[in-house]
């Protein structure tokens, strides 16, 4: 369950650092443009927060996971399409949107598993997520001067497929032992 942070935590951490390179690199837009689209992304997960606290409090949590991961599947892909700066904000903002869950989530399946332990729970949890934003950060710094910054998409994708596998197997093992995820 733990590792789920870790994936989590750099995505965020590829998103915040990458993002603003890989828009004026590929895209040759203006930095105060990037560095806007970027902003969006914060306000997507912020709202989706909001949400998530409000009108979602009660949905089922397979239905708040795809939905956040659809979010983020169609905000890469729009964050690829092009120059346009409305279609990577929209891409931006749905990234956003779609990463906001997962720490609330995680965090409270966290919480209520290791209810005695709940400080060493968290307490690994965020170092195993910013392990997690530390290594990707540098991995795709790697990738970025070996291969290109266009990769960002690619690791994007392949942060989401791992974070889909696990979220599944966290979901199949906690309904396993019965514990409450709603």
């Amino acid at each position: 369950m733990h590792f789920f942070f870790f994936f989590q935590s750099a995505f965020e951490g590829i998103i915040n650092n990458w993002t603003p390179t890989f828009l004026t690199t590929e895209y040759v837009i203006p930095q105060k443009n990037a560095l806007i689209a970027l902003s969006i992304s914060v306000v997507g997960m912020v709202i989706m927060r909001i949400l998530l606290g409000s009108i979602f409090r009660n949905m089922r949590l397979s239905l708040i996971w795809m939905i956040s991961f659809t979010a983020l599947f169609f905000g890469l892909i729009l964050l690829n399409q092009g120059a346009q700066f409305i279609l990577f904000s929209i891409g931006l903002f749905l990234i956003g949107a779609g990463l906001a869950a997962g720490f609330p989530i995680m965090l409270g399946i966290v919480g209520q598993k290791f209810q005695e332990l709940s400080g060493t729970a968290f307490s690994l949890a965020f170092t195993i997520a910013l392990s997690g934003n530390m290594i990707i950060n540098y991995a795709m710094g790697w990738i970025a001067h070996n291969y290109g910054i266009r990769h960002l998409i690619t690791v994007g994708f392949v942060e989401l497929l791992v974070m889909i596998l696990l979220c599944f197997l966290i979901v199949k093992k906690l309904n396993q032992t019965k514990v409450s995820i709603a």
